[in-house]
């Protein structure tokens, strides 16, 4: 209802609350949240516009918090925009305590506010409103007329950021950025001009080439995956790449290569299999409009992006496309690229060992299965709402639910770090178990990320959640599956492990075990270290 969010919040039997949505944006305008800052301000002395500050926040953060205690919703909250005209005009910038000051502070307040509640979210409608601009986002004679003060330019945007919270929060995320090189990383085609003929370096137009590989070298500081896909000589390219004096990215950036002149949705293929990621988790860019509407035809799940005959405007077409946006930043973002470079190593290893276990030995393998805690329960949260392949359940289960889970006096929430003798993995495995009546503990989520299948680091984790249900009390463990379009390959892993199937078979099975005949343990080859302790986080 008009004007109703904090009543909407508040009340359990509201509209929002019956309609159990999966997000809900909460939007105020300053005017109303907190009039004083926003038409009396002047007249607030210092203490005043400290309190009114203070009391946005309550009023703000205190409704989403009571919303959630019943709700499992993602909450996605606006902070708020700045006045188009500064208050004290020119003078605004350097003055002291300012309107301006002071809503910064307040965004400042609500994004501190919100970093440590799982399941609520910023968006920065100040931005939204700031690339529109100051003077332009908003409707005066809509606001007069209706109070609806948005234009059509800041609809349009708010709708474009507001999608990309709910591709992030709901939606299958991409992992990897697949670049052609000739007239896209570089202008000029290496094998006709040569290096030195390469357009790339601080004067136009190699500056434009230049600008768009150090966009690209963000994202993979963020953790987004890199991969090439050129029709090309490969020594010609790998050379450019190797030697080029202005090249901004160097070939330790690139996850995987295929540098030949096969069709590139078959290169493509081939790049997620190597990867292990699924074909919807790659990005294509590539200026040749010719190979995109081929991919786009072979390949519908692969996001291609659109760049523009003028490579100027790459950087803004890979930014806007928001193919990478996500919710978190967490360390195993940031070692990423490693990981998978990492991945090649071990790749070498297998080719040269004698047989499987030897390989495995090669790795010298360490598990370290420990209750999920601060420190890793962003990557928990990401590991749920991404995890395709080995996922027995692809429950997507909520920040707050996982949060919920956590702090239950009775189940049990594991995550798995992988370590071997070429690096950390991070945290690639979890798992959530609830000891239910009479005397049974059932595995509600078991998934494994997709870069450490085939490594047997799954029967570790299910050992010592065989482990964890005995000590407490349980007599049976129970394994659920629901089969998905992507899951199928790991269906079975119950039954190969000893448990009988009591429920299925169908969409959903359940697989069960005594827990005092448990036929498996942890490999001998991985060195399994923490304690099946109980919950905190």
């Amino acid at each position: 209802p008009f004007n109703q969010v904090t009543q909407e919040l508040l009340d359990p039997a509201s509209g929002c609350a019956h309609h159990r949505p999966d997000v809900v944006f909460v939007s105020h305008l300053l005017e109303d949240l907190a009039p004083a800052l926003a038409e009396t301000y002047l007249a607030l002395d210092s203490a005043e516009r400290d309190a009114a500050i203070k009391q946005a926040l309550a009023d703000l953060v205190g409704p989403i918090e009571s919303f959630r205690t019943g709700s499992r919703a993602t909450v996605v909250v606006h902070n708020f925009v700045q006045r188009a005209f500064p208050l004290l005009g020119i003078h605004e910038a350097v003055a002291e305590a300012t309107q301006t000051t002071a809503i910064r502070r307040l965004n400042a307040g609500l994004a501190h506010q919100v970093a440590g509640r799982a399941g609520v979210h910023v968006l920065d409608f100040d931005r939204v409103c700031a690339d529109v601009g100051y003077r332009r986002w908003r409707n005066d004679a809509a606001w007069h007329l209706g109070r609806a003060p948005l234009g059509p330019e800041a609809l349009r945007e708010l709708a474009r950021v507001a999608a990309a919270f709910l591709q992030a929060t709901l939606g299958a995320p991409h992992k990897c950025l697949v670049l052609d090189l000739d007239d896209t990383l570089w202008g000029g085609v290496v094998g006709e001009v040569g290096l030195e003929g390469l357009k790339l370096g601080s004067d136009y137009p190699g500056n434009v080439y230049r600008e768009f590989q150090k966009a690209v070298l963000e994202l993979h500081r963020q953790g987004v995956l890199l991969a090439i896909n050129s029709k090309n000589n490969e020594r010609d390219a790998e050379e450019a790449l190797a030697t080029h004096p202005d090249m901004v990215l160097a070939p330790e950036h690139f996850a995987a290569r295929r540098i030949n002149w096969r069709a590139k949705p078959e290169n493509m293929v081939e790049l997620a299999d190597e990867l292990g990621i699924g074909l919807d988790s790659l990005v294509f860019a590539d200026d040749n409009a010719a190979e995109r509407e081929l991919m786009r035809q072979m390949l519908p799940q692969v996001e291609t992006l659109e760049l523009p005959s003028d490579p100027a405007g790459y950087v803004a077409a890979l930014l806007e496309s928001r193919a990478f946006d996500k919710l978190t930043f967490t360390v195993e973002d940031r070692q990423r690229g490693e990981i998978y470079r990492a991945q090649s190593r071990r790749r070498e290893l297998a080719s040269s060992a004698q047989s499987l276990e030897d390989y495995y030995r090669g790795l010298a393998m360490e598990a370290q299965i420990a209750p999920l805690n601060e420190l890793a329960f962003e990557r928990a949260a990401s590991l749920l709402g991404k995890t395709n392949q080995f996922n027995l359940t692809t429950r997507r289960h909520s920040p707050v639910t996982l949060e919920a889970f956590a702090s239950s006096a009775t189940a049990g929430v594991f995550t798995l770090r992988l370590k071997d003798r070429f690096g950390d993995n991070g945290v690639v495995g979890l798992a959530i178990v609830d000891l239910q009546p009479p005397a049974e503990a059932v595995i509600d989520s078991f998934l494994l990320s997709c870069r450490v299948i085939g490594r047997t680091v799954e029967i570790a984790l299910l050992a010592h959640l065989a482990d964890w249900a005995r000590r407490h009390g349980a007599r049976r463990l129970i394994g659920v599956t629901r089969r998905t379009a992507k899951n199928e390959a790991f269906l079975s892993f119950y039954g190969d492990r000893g448990f009988q199937r009591i429920e299925g078979p169908g969409e959903e099975e359940r697989w069960a075990i005594d827990l005092d005949a448990v036929p498996f343990s942890s490999p001998p080859y991985i060195r399994v270290t923490g304690k099946a302790a109980a919950v905190t986080v």
